[in-house]
């Protein structure tokens, strides 16, 4: 009920807003007449634009620092992108991240709130942020939210979800009037809806390859869709994501792009980001050689045929093994101080344990 005369003042206030911008400063706004001189290609940038704000201040603040502790910002950048996320979506922290905290820890379950493969993918694309709105009450989402920290100003903004939305509204309706400022306040509420709650969950838990097979869930990677991925500041690498959660980047191969994790990275030689995890395309290596080297020594065909190449290499198998790890990280194959480069057999001999290891994880058979 209380929700329900918030959004019936949030209303009035508007219409009542809309007059009084009409009233003294014209139909629209300041800038409304050069917009509609050119409307549609000041929407779709403006549309743009505003998403990747949004989406990007959601990423790095909600997401990548305060749900997953992989990055902490500059507190008054921090707030500045909360604030931002707060006139924009009417979104709190406490919220966002109490909510996301049960998706990772219930992720393609039941319980999950916004999972594709229980409730399928158009229910999530189109009504997530519905799950979501609902998700926020639920008694183990609270509990979740009643440990979160918040400063004074956090406090302020999950107590007055409309406020920010409220003031941003009549900036816009200052700025261009009545009829444009509507449009555009309504592409600000569709931009979490459609990008983030729905787009990224129902997109990236249903199609795309897997980097990492024992995530534990059905997430995806569909970042080759470089400019949706570039808008929603590099979310959409979602099973890099899921397999190493605290990662600040989301990037783990050299072909992938995280425009989140070139963000920070550059807030980071700034001094206004401080990178406490980040997982990338040399640890992505080093876990495979890492699972390489224990399938090596629980197989025993494996085992069996490097040391039979170590006698064609004249060296030890516990070398060659050593080299063949250094070999999967990128590293400079050496026998005795001397730089040796592997034949076509010796590759094949690793591209098929590399193949072994992806399947055996695939399967359930992972050796850790």
């Amino acid at each position: 009920m209380r929700t329900f005369m918030t959004i019936l003042f949030f209303i009035a206030s508007y219409f009542a807003a809309d007059w009084t911008v009409t009233h003294f400063i014209g139909s629209e706004g300041l800038v409304g007449a050069f917009f509609d001189s050119y409307s549609w290609v000041w929407y779709i940038g403006y549309t743009i634009v505003i998403s990747h704000l949004t989406i990007t201040a959601m990423s790095l603040s909600f997401h990548r620092s305060h749900t997953h502790k992989g990055v902490e910002f500059n507190p008054y950048l921090d707030m500045l992108m909360q604030v931002w996320l707060w006139c924009v979506t009417s979104m709190s922290k406490p919220d966002w991240v109490s909510v996301h905290v049960y998706h990772h820890a219930h992720s393609d379950t039941d319980k999950d709130p916004h999972s594709p493969v229980k409730k399928g993918f158009w229910r999530v694309f189109l009504l997530g942020v519905f799950d979501y709105s609902q998700a926020k009450s639920w008694p183990d989402v609270l509990k979740i939210r009643k440990t979160i920290k918040l400063n004074k100003l956090e406090k302020f903004i999950s107590e007055n979800l409309f406020f920010g939305p409220y003031i941003f509204s009549c900036l816009l309706l200052v700025l261009f009037g009545g009829h444009t400022g509507l449009i555009l306040l309504v592409t600000n509420f569709l931009i979490s809806p459609l990008f983030a709650v729905g787009g990224v969950n129902a997109l990236a838990h249903t199609w795309g390859y897997r980097n990492h097979l024992d995530s534990g869930d059905n997430s995806r990677n569909i970042g080759f869709l470089f400019p949706l991925n570039f808008i929603i500041c590099g979310e959409l690498d979602h099973n890099n994501h899921h397999a190493h959660q605290r990662s600040a980047s989301f990037r783990h191969k050299w072909y992938e792009f995280d425009i989140g994790w070139a963000y920070i990275w550059t807030l980071a030689k700034f001094k206004l980001a401080n990178v406490r995890h980040s997982y990338t395309t040399l640890t992505l290596k080093q876990d495979m050689s890492r699972k390489v080297k224990a399938l090596i020594e629980r197989d025993s065909r494996f085992k069996q045929k490097l040391e039979e190449m170590a006698k064609e290499y004249h060296t030890s198998a516990q070398e060659l093994r050593d080299a063949v790890e250094a070999y999967i990280q990128g590293q400079k194959v050496k026998f005795n101080g001397q730089k040796i480069i592997f034949d076509a057999r010796m590759k094949a001999f690793i591209e098929e344990l590399q193949r072994t290891v992806r399947i055996n994880e695939e399967l359930g058979l992972v050796y850790a």
